[in-house]
């Protein structure tokens, strides 16, 4: 009689002295020789959440150990690290489960590993497409003077800034600024490796940034910084207190920019879809490759020939084969038929897998195929916009938390203002930021258009609108062939402009 196993145990190689073999498939139990495949990526509920604490005061004081700083910073690079870095391997091209999946079983065959930068891509879209041209900054009140602002991202090169930040948010989710006075005393803003730093909320409904915590790792050793409100605490790798000074901000000198409200990266939902897809390339791949060991089959009595497996593969190696038939035991002649068996494929249906996987990651992730030649074939700029509504949609909601990045970004500047001297303060809360789409626009096309409805266009509109020149050059060169003087000029387009026509 065969004994049974107990169902009500817990699933082990090795549960009860017999398993019928239906039942191990059931509950996934494979045997000890082989590895359990998970051709899946998927992040804990910890790797992205927020830290939560109640009091910033208490996180740094000096008399007491920091003892929930240090399990912050544990939790930090225990549960949050490794989602960073495997999204930070997709943003390069470096797609984590393609190259960390299980190898081939047969140890003579192709394991190619295509990895394909759709994350990289669907980033440096977005970025480009949300600040690949200047946030404009205005004012509520327009008589307000902004040469503090204006002052302020000249220094600090706030345009490849913005890119830096928003780059760093479409692939992690979230990004870090850091406010500082540099060697030259001057209020600076650096990006800060997403990977080295977290912000701690307050632990009620507003949720507000009361500390940012700066962890480092250089030469195997790590060194914290704490920023508060108040002070700035430094910590060695052993958690010796090393330095602490005043805070001249008067706000925690940390700027968060999230890319929304999960703090999910652009195409972070679409990996599944970008490790299905490098398994289909990857697999064509390794079949066009194997398909060259093709397996040689010959049928009939090869015995009655006198060949034995030698001779086979030496005239295999030679690129030929000679046979020859042979006689059975009954008289009767015997034949020999040799050929290659090879691997069908199904040329139409794997090529429409691959490109179904394509169409889904850009419909899941928001964007536009540009490959697709459907996408743009509309002709009126209407039918273009309604391809690019999921776009726009996504794009809104990142624009809203970046506003509010770019307030207290700003703000920092006021209180600064407002606790030394030097600096004009400017509210933050009268600023406003003006994100421009960048996307090719046919210009020429709108001003044909406007003309031929009866609108006129100045003459310094076509002039800001052409490409191979600019307004103040076309106007010198006007009044120059109209026999104007270098002063005449000058009143009109500028001492430079005079200076460089005269040049040429």
């Amino acid at each position: 009689m065969v004994e049974t196993t107990q169902h009500a145990t817990d699933d082990k190689l090795q549960e009860g002295q017999y398993i019928p073999r239906s039942y191990q498939f059931e509950r996934d139990m494979e045997p000890s020789t082989l590895e359990k495949r998970e051709d899946f990526l998927r992040f804990s509920d910890k790797a992205n959440a927020h830290f939560m604490f109640h009091s910033a005061d208490k996180l740094v004081r000096e008399d007491r150990d920091p003892a929930e700083l240090k399990r912050m910073v544990s939790n930090f690079f225990d549960n949050q690290m490794e989602r960073l870095k495997i999204l930070e391997s997709y943003s390069n091209g470096n797609n984590y489960t393609i190259l960390n999946g299980r190898k081939r079983l047969e140890p003579e065959k192709a394991d190619y590993r295509i990895r394909h930068d759709l994350g990289g891509q669907a980033s440096r879209f977005f970025t480009g497409y949300t600040v690949g041209q200047p946030i404009s900054i205005g004012c509520i009140d327009t008589e307000l003077e902004l040469t503090s602002i204006d002052d302020f991202n000249s220094y600090n090169d706030i345009e490849a800034l913005n890119r830096e930040l928003v780059y760093d948010a479409s692939r992690f989710g979230r990004a870090f600024e850091l406010h500082y006075f540099d060697e030259f005393e001057q209020p600076s803003v650096s990006l800060i490796d997403a990977k080295e730093m977290f912000t701690v909320r307050s632990a009620d409904v507003r949720k507000e940034i009361i500390a940012a915590v700066h962890c480092p790792i250089y030469n195997g050793e790590m060194f914290v910084t704490v920023y508060t409100d108040q002070e700035i605490v430094s910590y060695d790798n052993d958690w010796k207190e090393i330095d602490r000074k005043t805070n001249p901000f008067k706000m925690v000198p940390v700027v968060e920019w999230q890319n929304n409200r999960e703090r999910l990266g652009d195409w972070e939902k679409g990996i599944p879809i970008i490790d299905a897809y490098d398994a289909a390339e990857s697999d064509t791949a390794n079949y066009m490759s194997d398909l060259n060991d093709a397996t040689l089959v010959i049928k009939g009595d090869v015995q009655s020939t006198g060949m034995n497996a030698s001779d086979l593969m030496k005239m295999k190696q030679a690129n030929m084969l000679i046979l020859e038939s042979g006689v059975s035991s009954n008289g009767q002649q015997t034949n020999l038929e040799a050929g290659y068996i090879y691997k069908q494929y199904d040329v139409s249906g794997v090529e429409a897998y691959k490109s179904r996987l394509i169409k889904d990651f850009f419909r899941i992730v928001g964007l536009p195929n540009l490959q697709d030649d459907a996408t743009f074939s509309a002709t009126s700029g209407i039918a273009i916009r309604y391809k690019l509504v999921d776009l726009q949609q996504v794009t809104s909601v990142k624009r809203g938390f970046f506003i509010k990045a770019l307030k207290r970004r700003y703000k920092l500047l006021q209180t600064l203002a407002e606790n030394l001297k030097g600096i004009e303060a400017v509210d933050a809360n009268l600023l406003t930021f003006t994100f421009h789409e960048n996307l090719p626009t046919d210009v020429w096309a709108e001003i044909q258009s406007a003309i031929n409805s009866g609108m006129e266009i100045s003459q310094e509109t076509l002039l800001e609108s052409a490409s191979f020149t600019d307004t103040r050059t076309e106007k010198s060169r006007i009044m120059r062939e109209q026999g104007a003087s270098d002063g005449e000029i000058r009143q009109i387009v500028g001492d430079s402009d005079v200076g460089q026509e005269a040049s040429e």
